[in-house]
């Protein structure tokens, strides 16, 4: 597992992305990794020992040997040795002891989600979910051998593997229709089995909202649309809502004529990522087979979405572009930043075949770089009286 830094320079320019860390670990090559979602870092003035490297964070992942597994990532700037190492050369940390491992006896881990810093959904390859309660193992409560870490909930949602999970993180309600403080209870899922549906732990039955003919490769949860995001047939992207009322209600958000591997919706824009395009494509990446050579396109003008259904109705032509790509030039995963706060949040990274990744700083604008409300205050409703209303028609 590879560690970037990619901060800006001291005169503010953009910087550099440098390899700063390189984990060794003996669990085989990585199928998801994620950091857990809320601080989990050590903070300066809590480090007692003047060489104790000070924690980064925790991540977990599922890997090639069927477990899933959490670990301490130390601060490099903290381990011993930094000044002595060469110059652009990263540290090599090996980390043999994780915080915790979880492995089942009969089936593998395949794919996992984060509810909040201690609950996690874990999808398996004999299509089971399973749900852990982390938290008291990060916390350092140790464990007999004869009363290892058991999940609260285990059971088959899918007839194939589970190729991903996403926890609904919506309020919970009570009977009495009041919002509590429980941990999330919902999980989207899809399977090798072309189905994708939502299940409550509370009574573990699968509402299945859709069948598709193809693996569902992703889902990812919009707090801003309350739907869960994922793939349909013929390489289309679909929300489906979550809301009781409109349960399994979907609408078409995008065909990036190509094959989706990745989704990622922050939780504090309500913008969609997805791997291998982006509705308003950031880049491109072209390969040349005959000389071996990369070539990477950007600075791409916003293109109009289009309706398929709609314009077969009206007998319109729509390009239709091929699935027929490179392996290298497949975005393989997309993720915004959510760990830093509002401020950071434009950060998009991406990762893909070829092993090249990028990170990119998407600020947003507003229509005609005029704010709505007249400012802030007017959004926030600080403001009294009449707004005026811009005469300027579209």
């Amino acid at each position: 597992m590879q560690v970037d830094d990619g901060s800006v320079t001291e005169h503010g320019d953009a910087g550099e992305m440098r390899c700063e860390m390189v984990l060794c670990i003996e669990s085989g090559p990585a199928f998801e990794l994620k950091w857990c979602p809320l601080p989990s870092n050590d903070l300066v003035k809590d480090t007692t020992e003047e060489h104790t490297p000070r924690k980064l964070g925790i991540l977990g992942g599922t890997f090639e040997d069927g477990s899933l597994t959490f670990y301490a990532v130390p601060d490099p700037s903290t381990i011993q040795g930094v000044a002595e190492r060469p110059p652009n050369q990263p540290l090599l940390v090996k980390l043999s002891n994780p915080l915790l491992r979880i492995e089942f006896p009969d089936t593998s881990c395949w794919c996992f989600d984060w509810a909040n810093s201690e609950i996690v959904a874990v999808g398996c390859t004999n299509g089971s979910i399973a749900v852990y309660n982390v938290g008291k193992a990060f916390y350092g409560e140790p464990f007999a051998a004869d009363k290892p870490l058991l999940p609260t909930h285990y059971f088959t949602a899918h007839q194939s593997a589970i190729r991903s999970v996403s926890w609904i993180r919506a309020p919970v309600i009570s009977a009495s229709g009041e919002a509590t403080e429980d941990d999330p209870t919902v999980i989207a899922s899809g399977g090798y089995d072309g189905v994708e549906c939502i299940t409550d732990i509370r009574d573990m039955h699968g509402n299945v909202i859709n069948r598709t003919r193809d693996v569902v490769t992703a889902m990812e949860f919009s707090t801003y649309t309350g739907s869960a995001v994922t793939i349909d047939h013929e390489n289309m992207i679909k929300a489906y809502s979550v809301s009781p009322s409109t349960l399994g209600r979907g609408h078409t958000v995008l065909e990036p004529n190509g094959p989706i591997w990745s989704l990622s919706a922050s939780d504090y824009h309500p913008q969609l990522a997805i791997g291998p395009f982006l509705e308003h494509k950031i880049y491109q990446l072209d390969y040349s087979r005959s000389v071996g050579e990369y070539r990477m396109l950007e600075n791409f003008l916003p293109q109009e979405t289009q309706n398929r259904p709609a314009a077969s109705r009206q007998n319109k032509s729509v390009p239709v572009g091929t699935g027929a790509w490179p392996p290298e030039v497949g975005i393989h995963r997309v993720a915004w930043n959510d760990g830093n706060g509002l401020a950071r949040t434009p950060l998009l990274a991406s990762a893909t075949g070829s092993g090249l990744c990028r990170v990119d700083w998407l600020m947003g604008r507003w229509m005609r770089d005029q704010l709505p409300y007249t400012g802030i205050e007017g959004m926030r409703g600080e403001m009294g009286g009449v707004f005026e209303d811009d005469d300027e028609s579209d």
